[in-house]
């Protein structure tokens, strides 16, 4: 028999079975024998002849099943029954077409994450591993676009859009502005290849005309003597592992990864042999074991750079640290290469500064009107090869010094090393950098001046 539930008898209820509810058809309250409270429905179920219970949800306070709440279910049931339709069925569909709602969406936001300017400027990025220039490309990107258009879906981004931000560039630094543009380029063209986009929108934008009133050339910035002088009087200040490291590319004309990352194993075996004894004449050490090879993965060329390294170079060398399980020259962790950033730069700016205004007092002239024009690492490189071509050294042989492939059918035929020609030039060059660093005096100092180096030099 049916009757009344209610809600103070249900919670009271312990005696196993079902009572039915008079208020909803085939609605019944059971309680299990373990003692667990169900609502359960009998009901002859469309695609069945007769009727039976089902199990529709749990007694309880939230989130289980009031009396109200099993009411109200019951009643949906029992008009979906008598529609011809199986709730339960129907249950699991609205289950499944939820859950594929939600897997749709789950794609989708997957999908416009891999579909931003951020996530394509990733896979950009991953692409170019293993180019020389990966890690810096890959900051100029995050730098110069990424941070305006990071979160953009890549088809919203229109040519007016690449216009304005290469213009905003340009009013700060036409060097960015270029970058900037480049890297968009090759980005955009892989949203083509990967048919995010039809067009890329720097295709219909003219770089003429979008960088008709920028200057844009070749650097030309070399360092003069007085600032070679103040560079290495700098370097000699900074100590391990920037000062050595700064130093060693003066001396060499390499490029600064060549250097920062070089390892124990690219110094000749007899050389790493006089390192460890420490104290080495290194005029009496045999020139052939005086160099350092640069491998084919780290040059630009790709191949192998055999660098001879002058006697002022080896002295670097002789003063450089080692550390158990390192292999890198010069480190500031003791395991991986060291990186020279901003911060190092600015010590050496600073310090240049100083002495290059000192050198303007002794002239006479105001030191508070000196300043360091802006100078880059790579400008080290135009320094040593504008000063081979003051002495002489053939152009041919200039360009070896620094690594630059020979072109046409030089590079085919031509494929002696010039190795002694090379150290020849450096050698010259080392000669030049000691009377820039070291000059002799042309007049003796006024009497009132003292050399506290010499005095220095005599107490010892």
């Amino acid at each position: 028999m049916a009757k009344e539930l209610k809600d103070r008898a249900l919670a009271k209820a312990k005696r196993p079975g079902i009572t039915w509810d008079a208020s909803a058809t085939g609605l019944g309250f059971k309680v299990l024998p373990s003692g667990k409270k169900i609502w359960v429905m009998q009901l002859r179920w469309p695609g069945r002849e007769m009727q039976t219970v089902r199990n529709i949800g749990v007694y309880g306070e939230e989130p289980a099943m009031t009396l109200a709440k099993a009411r109200d279910k019951a009643r949906q049931y029992y008009a979906l029954a008598k529609a011809g339709v199986d709730p339960f069925e129907a249950e699991e569909r609205e289950k499944a077409e939820e859950k594929a709602r939600a897997e749709a969406e789950r794609r989708a936001e997957a999908a416009r994450k891999q579909n931003t300017f951020m996530g394509l400027s990733q896979r950009y990025i991953a692409g170019r591993r293993g180019n020389r220039r990966a890690e810096a490309d890959a900051q100029e990107i995050r730098r110069l676009l990424v941070l305006a258009w990071g979160d953009r879906p890549v088809h919203e981004i229109a040519p007016r859009d690449v216009r304005q931000l290469i213009e905003q560039h340009l009013r700060r630094s036409a060097y960015s502005a270029k970058a900037a543009w480049t890297h968009a380029v090759g980005i955009f063209k892989l949203a083509v290849h990967e048919e995010l986009i039809a067009a890329s929108p720097c295709a219909s934008l003219d770089k003429k005309l979008l960088f008709k009133n920028a200057k844009i050339g070749p650097r030309q910035r070399t360092l003069s003597d007085d600032e070679v002088f103040a560079f290495w009087r700098a370097t000699g200040r900074l100590g391990y592992p920037a000062g050595p490291l700064y130093r060693l590319l003066l001396l060499t004309g390499c490029r600064l990864s060549e250097i920062a990352e070089a390892r124990w194993s690219e110094l000749h075996p007899e050389l790493r042999r006089a390192l460890r004894k420490g104290d080495a004449d290194w005029s009496a050490v045999p020139a052939a074991h005086k160099v350092m090879t640069i491998p084919r993965e780290r040059f630009k060329s790709d191949a192998e750079h055999i660098v001879p390294l002058v006697d002022d170079a080896c002295r670097c060398l002789e003063g450089l640290p080692r550390f158990a399980g390192c292999e890198f020259l010069f480190t500031a962790t003791g395991s991986g290469a060291v990186w020279l950033g901003s911060k190092h730069k600015a010590r050496v700016d600073a310090r240049m500064l100083r002495t290059l205004r000192a050198l303007a007092r002794r002239r006479g002239d105001d030191p508070t009107r000196v300043k360091l024009a802006p100078w880059v690492v790579h400008d080290l490189r135009r320094a040593v090869r504008t000063n081979l071509s003051a002495l002489r050294v053939d152009d041919h042989i200039a360009e070896m010094v620094l690594g630059h492939a020979r072109q046409g059918l030089q590079r085919i035929y031509d494929q002696h090393r010039y190795a002694s020609e090379i150290r020849d030039a450096l050698e010259c060059w080392a000669a030049r950098l000691h009377q820039i660093v070291q000059p002799v005096p042309t007049s003796p100092p006024p009497p009132n001046v003292v050399d506290l180096t010499a005095r220095r030099r005599r107490a010892r």
